[in-house]
């Protein structure tokens, strides 16, 4: 029997698209997309330009800034590419290389060059980094390329029908579903009991150097995520492809495509949803901290209800404070505050450790004391004594004296206008980073030390303190919690304290060391000033005006009806002229 091959091809068409819709894990074969040589002297050009002092001339991922930078910039040579739409360990598709390029890498030092590059640069740079690989070549025809099809959702889109920004909606039998996966799968042991990356301090990556698992309840700063950060499917894609020259394995074949979507929906679920700036792909900074005020004094515990906050930014649709939360007298915000390094002078940190910080704050007229709760994600703490962990808040130390939005120099002050400096110092009782992450937490031993500095050089202690106290502290799976105590004002002989006006914008910004990462003295991280105001209590008048009002008005309305009544009766007895 002779076949007719051009009969056959459709035939053959339509049972792959079948096979495509019965077996959603099946991926797309392919083969590595050859290098364009005639791009490539363009391509060189932008990179010798843009990418050298990173990357290195040779491409080894040994430019003259590398050092500086964590993670280390990626090495070309080897053909090991993070962010792909193909299987684990294989080469890039051109698109997976261009999303890179003009998206950039979330969390890292990879800047998103779709901005600045056109699209002609953006297609030619990436053409003279193929050109830089060594060890592998894209004209191999050996060479394996298969792209995932994501479970049968096409482009990546998720199997729930949620859409962005934020991808509200998602099941919660998925979630769960998700977490025991989770549970199942350890992945517990390097992004930590409650995702925060804290579950393995001693990776590395392909080159020796060392890598830190993700942070679940960041996922802005997820590989891959720039312009949708709240997507399930970089999880998806991250799971399936792994990330080449790390320990991120891909769980292609130890999971199900459904289980894929699953345990992305629970990875997403870990992370709050923030109104994000498309400038810098990171939560917009609250640039006023609102103190609220309290009726009696401030719960010393941040467990207590009043220190409770919803973790979503409840300004955005869809994520509205409950009833029962307002019902029961939440009025708090988590205040987001954007960190960086400290590169003007001294020992610059070009990578900090930790990004950004949550303040919330609270004050009492009865205790004439205002409170502040500092939180912030740092995977591991220190256990060296000569490098402990720390946060500061620094004030103006002559609010008084300052006009307008006139402030002191945002480090460490000047000679002309000092500033008042709270640090905390701790390390946590009984830690060990290669521990299993601990359910209940570690107890802070901390001290708080009261600064005044008058500049770079000139940071020493008060004379005489203000009486800062440190309420309470805990290092709980990869989170710092410090609660600030102060009274809203000192005799301040010196002029030095920071007094705290109602109803007024006092500056404030904020400073922060990891000892696990050796940082110290001017080697920290730092948030630009932003305020903060003592929201004014409620007047009296609040409490006793409504009832007032509303006798008045019931008062009213029973003399309206009576004189009503009244009127109509003189006109039916004809007394009424």
């Amino acid at each position: 029997m002779t076949i007719n091959k051009k009969s056959i091809k459709p035939v053959l068409g339509f049972l792959g698209m079948a096979m495509m819709l019965v077996l959603p894990s099946v991926a797309l074969a392919g083969v590595p997309e050859p290098i364009q040589e005639d791009k490539l002297e363009h391509g060189k050009k932008v990179y010798f330009k843009r990418c050298v002092w990173c990357h290195g001339v040779e491409g080894g991922g040994d430019g003259p800034s590398a050092d500086r930078l964590f993670t280390r910039p990626r090495n070309f040579i080897q053909g090991t590419f993070k962010i792909r739409w193909t299987d684990s360990g294989q080469l890039p598709r051109d698109e997976d290389l261009e999303r890179t390029v003009k998206n950039g890498l979330p969390g890292s030092a990879m800047p998103a060059w779709g901005e600045v590059l056109s699209d002609a640069d953006v297609k030619a740079v990436v053409q003279f980094v193929k050109s830089l690989v060594q060890d592998r070549d894209f004209k191999d025809e050996d060479e394996d390329m298969e792209v995932m099809d994501w479970g049968g959702q096409k482009n990546g889109e998720n199997p729930w029908g949620v859409t962005g920004p934020y991808f509200t909606g998602v099941p919660e039998e998925a979630i769960s579903a998700g977490a025991e996966l989770f549970k199942k799968n350890k992945c517990f042991e390097c992004h930590g009991g409650e995702g925060r990356g804290d579950g393995n301090p001693t990776m590395k990556d392909d080159w020796g150097f060392p890598i830190v698992a993700a942070d679940w309840t960041q996922c802005w700063n997820f590989r891959g995520s720039r312009r949708n950060a709240f997507d399930p499917f970089n999880v998806v894609r991250t799971i399936s492809t792994g990330i080449n020259g790390t320990p991120m394995p891909n769980f292609r074949e130890k999971i199900t495509p459904e289980e894929r979507w699953q345990l992305a929906a629970f990875v997403n679920s870990l992370c709050p949803r923030k109104n994000i700036d498309p400038l810098v792909n990171k939560p917009v900074t609250d640039f006023l901290i609102k103190s609220k005020y309290t009726v009696g004094p401030v719960a010393p515990n941040m467990d207590d209800p009043m220190w409770q906050a919803p973790e979503h930014d409840d300004r955005l649709p869809g994520y509205e404070r409950s009833e029962e939360y307002v019902n029961n007298g939440g009025d708090q915000f988590w205040h987001y505050i954007a960190m960086g390094g400290q590169i003007t002078r001294g020992e610059r940190n070009f990578d900090p450790k930790v990004d950004n910080l949550w303040v919330m704050s609270r004050w009492s007229d009865e205790e004439q004391a205002v409170y502040y709760l500092v939180e912030y994600h740092d995977r591991f703490l220190s256990t060296d004594p000569e490098f402990p962990d720390g946060v500061a808040m620094q004030w103006p130390g002559q609010l008084e004296d300052l006009f307008g939005a006139e402030k002191p120099y945002f480090i460490y002050g000047d000679s002309k206008k000092p500033v008042d400096i709270w640090k905390a110092n701790f390390m946590a009782k009984d830690y060990n980073p290669t521990n299993a992450p601990n359910p209940a937490g570690y107890d802070l031993d901390i001290s708080v030390k009261e600064l005044v500095g008058h500049g770079f050089d000139a940071v020493e202690p008060k004379e005489t303190p203000g009486g800062v106290e440190i309420v309470q502290s805990k290092f709980h799976q990869g989170r710092v919690k410090i609660m600030f105590k102060r009274s809203l004002s000192t005799e301040n002989p010196n002029k030095t304290d920071v007094q705290f006006p109602i109803a007024n914008y006092v500056p404030v910004s904020f400073m922060q060391w990891s000892g696990f990462d050796k940082e110290h003295d001017e080697h920290m991280a730092i948030s630009t000033w932003v305020y903060t105001i003592l929201e004014p209590a409620l007047p009296a008048s609040l409490n006793y005006m409504p009832p007032i009002m509303a006798i008045a008005f019931f008062g009213f309305q029973l003399w309206l009806v009576r004189m009503t009544k009244r009127t109509r009766d003189m006109v039916k007895d004809g007394t009424w002229k």
